[in-house]
Formats: structure tokens, sequence, C-alpha cells
């Protein structure tokens, strides 16, 4: 099973030496996991930044194994708020929530169009009041 898609990066996992697992919440594919081969080299590494949108080219052998991820950045939103701890917090309980609350392998393109929004809304001058009714 192929398959490609953007999503937003919700979590990674230290797996073995050089890897990851990483959940990604995806615009056709809903919640999906996998792992992502070479995840801590310098080339990678740096936008493997929870809430970045990555381009995501997966490979498993079924629908029921865990497969792997061909990843490329498409926007790295979470770097732009580094030095703004409030808005940093905001961003890792909002990923949390989707990562809770959400399904795995459900589809729900309203979802991720509002991931997509909240970034919209960190940039305004009113964000904390914007955030609440997020």
């Amino acid at each position: 099973m192929i398959w490609s898609d953007k999503g937003f990066l919700l979590t990674k996992i230290p797996y073995q030496e050089n890897s990851i697992i990483a959940n990604f919440y995806t615009k056709n594919h809903g919640k999906t996991a996998g792992i992502i081969y070479g995840a801590t080299s310098k080339k990678i590494k740096n936008y493997l930044q929870k809430g970045n949108e990555l381009y995501l080219e997966y490979h498993s052998k079924n629908e029921n194994s865990l497969g792997y991820f061909k990843i490329e950045i498409i926007k790295p939103y979470t770097s732009i708020f580094f030095s703004e701890k409030k808005k940093l917090s905001c961003i890792v309980s909002m990923l949390e929530l989707v990562k809770i609350l959400t399904v795995d392998a459900q589809e729900n393109q309203k979802i991720y169009n509002l991931l997509y929004e909240f970034f919209k809304i960190l940039n305004k001058d009113n964000w904390p009041i914007d955030y609440v009714y997020w």
C-alpha cells in the first residue's frame, strides 16, 4: 500500500538508533503512524518539529502493518514561534488534543483545516481571543 498526502507532525518517538516513530494528522488519511528512517540525520531532524507541515509518502505491506514515511518539508510553522513561550504552549496543547481526540485512519478534512487555520490565528495581534474561540 502506497499513498501520498500532506500532514502535520503530532508526535515523534525515538526508535532504534537513527529512526523515529511519527504520528501525523494528514488531509486525506487522518491520523497515521509510521517509521521515519534516518530521522536523526542533520538533513532531516531540523524540520521534524511538532506542528510542521510535511509532504508524506507512505509505504506499507498492508493496512494492518506499520509502514514507513518518506518526507519533505512544506512549511515550518513551529520554528516561527520558538521565541514565544505562550504560543509554543498553545501549539503543544493543540497537537495533544488532536492526538487524543481523533481516531486512527479516519479522514476528517475539517480537523485538518482547523489545524491550518490555527497557525494563521497565531500570527494575529489578538490571537489569545481567537485561540479561545478556535
